[in-house]
């Protein structure tokens, strides 16, 4: 019986995709055995981690087969037994939705889940993917696309081709640049519509869209720069608006061959006459601004195909919705994908809804809140809950802990999420060593995940606080524009407060004002959000999260607007030295 996920609605960005190269013994999985393995793990367009081993197969390794990948029967006489290395990768096949994926599916697919039964080891019954499917489906017209011919398409070099590892890697790559088209062309954005592209008809790729004659002039015409886009009908009604990091790329994508559409999309692309754009200059831009028009023009396609990528965040507050003053004294924390107008913080956001779930966890155990969400009346006469028999809670809804060690707690709860409790990640490091020593793999490799994430929260949090409200930073991006300029947005309490073009003569006066009306009060974050800044909020957020590692960022916390605006102009002082070859004409006073 079939263990696959039914869930297939989960964004591909949070799958755990298995890359995996097999060197083998010969071409039968139920007869030969694995010389060498590899597993690439991709999630979120990012590799994540790395594995690679010779195994000794026990078996005869034919001269031809030798000659092909450099592996001799020398070589694998003393590697590690099939068991030890398989029990070594079974913990990454257990994963929470994982999808086995190879060049060539069924032949490593076949090895890999043939040597799991012969060494009597659980394996689900992975959901499977092909690059090479996916491929012949996005480039019909290509005669040539084995992993070589590939590889040479996306400028991907196979350090060592036929060798488990570096074949694993190259396949890795190019999943992730595919994984990137079928978003932008296909408009493919769950497990269940990836998985069900690798199976379409050939037919369907090689039909040209009607309208492609009509609009081609106009196509032609889009610039390669992030901007908006919108999508006319004949009668000069707004069908559709988008964002895009290229606006040529992205309003292509609807009219070409390769293009595999839903019905949705498909009626949509039939009624359109005419294209507009706005370039933005940036992506950020552009996504604000997208968020803006749609709530603005309310088009009609927007409200029927838009799919929107959800990322979670962590809410501390009183239960949803609750009004009681009680229950906003003791607070939980509980998962969300949306910001509401609450009073409540937030915290995030997180890669996954399982990242997400993780911390829970963790504060779960290491700290001691209320789990229920039942209107909280606390009484001397009440009985406690489970939770308290198991140390979880400390029963404040009986009167057996005041509000002012609640508050204690709470205070606790928000220092670990604002990265001043990270000693953690090193217990669960000593517990994901005991776990190995133990031989459980599996749970080791839970507690691995979690650290990795609390790593990556806490890597974040040493330079900007995890609540959105306290999001007080500057951002500096360069534009795609051939004028080469820079965009600076000024972020306070998560709203965007200040944007602005610069060039090569700084507006030094203008800065300087803008600083000291944004960041120069010492008001406090707004207890609530407005409707319409509630979107932008959770956009700016997300791109701060996305951009962490190469964005320019100067936080403000603890500086003053002079002391901001001395650094603002260093920073873009050194940004223009790449992005120009002349210095700003206005001197910093």
């Amino acid at each position: 019986m079939s263990n696959i996920v039914a869930t297939h609605d989960i964004h591909i960005s949070e799958v755990p995709f298995l890359v995996v190269d097999v060197e083998t013994t010969g071409p039968s999985g139920a007869d030969n055995r694995i010389t060498e393995i590899a597993c690439i793990v991709v999630r979120g367009g990012e590799i994540i981690e790395e594995f690679s081993s010779l195994m000794n197969p026990q078996q005869h390794i034919p001269a031809s087969i030798a000659r092909l990948t450099g592996i001799s029967n020398s070589m694998v006489y003393t590697a590690p037994r099939t068991s030890t290395v398989m029990r070594r990768l079974q913990p990454l096949f257990l994963q929470p939705y994982a999808v086995f994926v190879a060049h060539n599916v069924s032949f490593d697919w076949s090895f890999v889940h043939h040597t799991f039964q012969r060494e009597r080891m659980v394996i689900r019954e992975l959901p499977r993917l092909c690059t090479y499917k996916l491929a012949k489906r996005l480039f019909p017209q290509r005669t040539r696309l084995n992993l070589q011919a590939l590889a040479s398409f996306f400028d991907i070099v196979i350090a060592e081709r036929h060798r488990a590892h570096a074949d694993a890697y190259a396949t890795a790559q190019i999943l992730v640049r595919i994984l990137e088209l079928l978003q932008e062309q296909a408009h493919v954005h769950t497990l269940g519509e990836l998985l069900s592209f690798q199976h379409k008809r050939l037919e369907h790729f090689r039909k040209k869209p009607k309208s492609v004659e009509a609009l081609q002039e106009r196509l032609h015409s889009a610039p390669d720069a992030p901007g908006i886009y919108y999508f006319y009908d004949a009668h000069g009604n707004i069908l559709y608006i988008g964002k895009a990091k290229s606006l040529k790329a992205r309003i292509s994508s609807y009219f070409l061959l390769s293009a595999h559409h839903t019905g949705k999309i498909k009626e949509l692309v039939r009624q359109v006459r005419d294209v507009q754009w706005v370039v933005t200059g940036t992506e950020l831009s552009a996504l604000l601004l997208e968020s803006k028009e749609i709530k603005r023009h309310a088009p009609q396609y927007n409200t029927l195909m838009k799919k929107y990528r959800r990322y979670p965040f962590l809410r501390l507050g009183a239960p949803m919705h609750s009004v009681e003053s009680a229950d906003m004294a003791f607070q939980r924390v509980d998962i969300c994908y949306e910001i509401y107008d609450d009073g409540a913080e937030y915290f995030g956001p997180f890669s996954s809804r399982s990242s997400a779930e993780a911390i829970l966890d963790i504060i779960n155990r290491t700290f001691v809140l209320r789990k229920c969400a039942d209107p909280f009346t606390p009484r001397a006469d009440f009985s406690p809950c489970l939770y308290y028999q198991i140390r979880r809670c400390h029963a404040p809804c009986a009167l057996l802990q005041s509000e002012e060690e609640y508050a204690q707690e709470v205070q606790a709860v928000r220092a670990f999420l604002s990265g001043e409790r990270s000693g953690i990640v090193a217990v669960l490091k000593s517990a994901m060593q005991e776990s190995s020593m133990r031989l459980d793999f599996e749970e080791a490799a839970i507690l691995r995940n979690r650290m990795k994430e609390l790593e990556r929260i806490f890597f974040r949090q040493q330079q900007i606080a995890s609540s959105i409200n306290d999001n007080n930073v500057i951002i500096v991006i360069p534009t795609a524009t051939p004028d080469k300029k820079l965009e600076v947005f000024f972020i306070r309490h998560g709203r965007l407060k200040f944007q602005r073009l610069v060039g090569k003569k700084l507006p030094i006066k203008e800065l300087r004002q803008a600083l000291h009306d944004v960041y120069g009060s010492t008001e406090h974050a707004p207890m609530y959000a407005r409707k319409e800044e509630i979107d932008e909020m959770r956009i700016i957020a997300s791109w701060i999260y996305q951009h962490r590692n190469d964005g320019l960022f100067l936080y403000m916390h603890n500086r003053t607007p002079d002391e901001g605006l001395e650094q603002l102009v260093d920073m873009l002082y050194k940004a223009f030295a790449v992005t120009h070859s002349y210095e700003p004409a206005e001197e910093y006073p």
